[in-house]
């Protein structure tokens, strides 16, 4: 496996490019899976040589830096979409959070899957993003909960709604990206009704004495 070095362009005809064979990238996954994607595929819908395309960057996987630096500042924008919202109850936050959870899985499946594989067999990609940090981002979507602490009656309010927001990401991915695959056949639901029914599960958590 190669190193995910990327030269930062400086210039602006540079940075267009790049901004390019991202695009290209984000295109091409709502087709095909990243591994079955070309370099000359990517060159194409950008618009540019292949030669160009070397000149920039040493592979295909020099990309994933990139789309993982992208990812985390949708991420962001919407944790904070998240955050601007009105709840009234805990049970009402839980069943938001875990809707919208849902939507954005959905919405953004194909860079989900790459990401998602790729991570965990070349961990230096979950260093490449320097703005983000994601446990920040898990933090906030927990204290989005924590806004209910009158409501919240385990003894520590803070882990257990850090344990919310990992179960709830970690079992709407698995319905979302393998839903036929083990452990979400486990679950005969569809992702929606999972999302229905797993707030149930997380607000009596929550409010076990």
């Amino acid at each position: 496996m190669s190193e995910y070095s990327v030269i930062e362009p400086k210039q602006l005809r540079s940075q267009k490019t790049q901004r390019k064979l991202l695009d290209a990238l984000h295109h091409c996954l709502e087709e095909k899976f990243f591994e079955h994607i070309s370099i000359k595929e990517l060159a194409e819908h950008a618009g540019v040589s292949v030669g160009t395309f070397y000149r920039r960057f040493k592979d295909k996987e020099s990309l994933l830096p990139l789309l993982y630096q992208d990812f985390g500042r949708d991420l962001d924008l919407w944790v904070t979409s998240l955050e601007s919202q009105s709840y009234q109850t805990l049970n009402q936050a839980i069943k938001q959070l875990s809707l919208a959870t849902l939507a954005f899985l959905e919405g953004k499946k194909s860079v989900f899957r790459t990401l998602h594989l790729n991570s965990r067999l070349h961990s230096q990609i979950l260093a490449s993003d320097k703005s983000v940090d994601r446990r920040q981002i898990y933090q906030r979507l927990a204290n989005i909960m924590l806004n209910f602490s009158d409501e919240i009656q385990v003894e520590d309010a803070n882990q257990a709604a850090n344990m919310v927001v990992f179960i709830m990401v970690n079992t709407l991915l698995e319905k979302v990206l393998y839903p036929t695959l083990t452990p979400a056949i486990a679950c005969e639901q569809t992702a929606e009704q999972f999302a229905q029914s797993l707030p149930k599960m997380l607000v009596a958590y929550l409010q076990k004495p």
